[in-house]
């Protein structure tokens, strides 16, 4: 690929990550050594903070409690294993998502927007389908919709988080979701990175909430594609000085596992996959 035409910034990037060897990590999961971090950053960490836990109204809450907001709030991240706990949803939900991918319905994934939209498989690997739904929470197209009734009740669960957040939390206000299948293949990946930035002097509607469930039926150790989330969160103010950036725990895309995280704040990667297909499904709540 050529990278002349890059912004500066994601050039030096892409060029530490090639002539840089990675370093080995300890059993803590704090890299080794002097490497750079192989993260794409365009912009600085966002500096208004997402309040989950001030003024809640018990009364509304259903999937979450107080315990698990502020988890969500001071680590950045929550995990829900068993969140469908329906086999027969699962492996639907399996084979709809994959069918979607064997008749070519997936593309590519690139990186940026319009003309500065830019593609390399050593730095992001996975193939994407972006599933539009409407206010109403039907599938925008008909088609489309037709093929995956399964992932549109998964839609429906995930919307139920949106719509607690909004009524348990006060001023959560949430604009919208938008949702993205995406398929890794063999040898897969994609590196350090955070899924939004906003600040308090953007007018940019931005992520806060990324919410991914995985559909991995027969993932084992070995097999890779975990996803490593760097759980250094500016989100908490008052963590401690001493927390490392490099800091990370790598989560297992097991089937059934929806995890939750703060998108403006937690970086994260996917690491290579020795198997395929490796299958996730994204909301991000604006």
């Amino acid at each position: 690929m050529d990278i002349s035409n890059l912004p500066p910034h994601i050039r030096q990037q892409i060029l530490g990550l090639i002539s840089e060897p990675q370093q080995n990590n300890d059993e803590n999961g704090n890299s080794g050594g002097n490497n750079k971090n192989n993260l794409i950053n365009n912009e600085k960490v966002s500096n208004v903070l997402i309040d989950l836990t001030s003024d809640l109204k018990i009364e509304n809450f259903n999937i979450f409690n107080k315990e698990s907001l502020n988890q969500l709030e001071k680590n950045g991240y929550l995990i829900i294993d068993n969140f469908l706990n329906d086999l027969n949803k699962i492996n639907l939900i399996y084979d709809e998502s994959y069918n979607q991918f064997k008749e070519n319905k997936l593309i590519e994934a690139g990186m940026n927007k319009g003309t500065d939209k830019w593609k390399d498989k050593s730095i992001r690997g996975d193939y994407i389908q972006w599933i539009h739904r409407d206010s109403n929470s039907r599938i925008q197209d008909k088609d489309l919709s037709s093929t995956i009734p399964n992932i549109n009740y998964l839609l429906d669960k995930l919307d139920l988080i949106k719509n607690e957040f909004d009524n348990a939390i006060p001023n959560f206000n949430s604009i919208k979701t938008q949702t993205q299948l995406a398929v890794y293949l063999k040898g897969g990946r994609y590196i350090k990175h955070r899924d939004s930035f906003y600040s308090s002097e953007s007018l940019t509607i931005s992520r806060r909430i990324t919410m991914i469930y995985y559909i991995n039926k027969d993932w084992k150790k070995g097999d890779g594609g975990e996803l490593r989330l760097y759980t250094n969160n500016p989100n908490n103010t008052n963590q401690k000085e001493s927390k490392q950036l490099d800091e990370f725990i790598d989560i297992e895309p097991i089937a059934d596992r929806l995890l939750i995280f703060l998108s403006p704040f937690l970086e994260h990667e996917v690491l290579q996959c020795n198997f395929e297909p490796r299958i996730a499904i994204t909301t991000w709540i604006y």
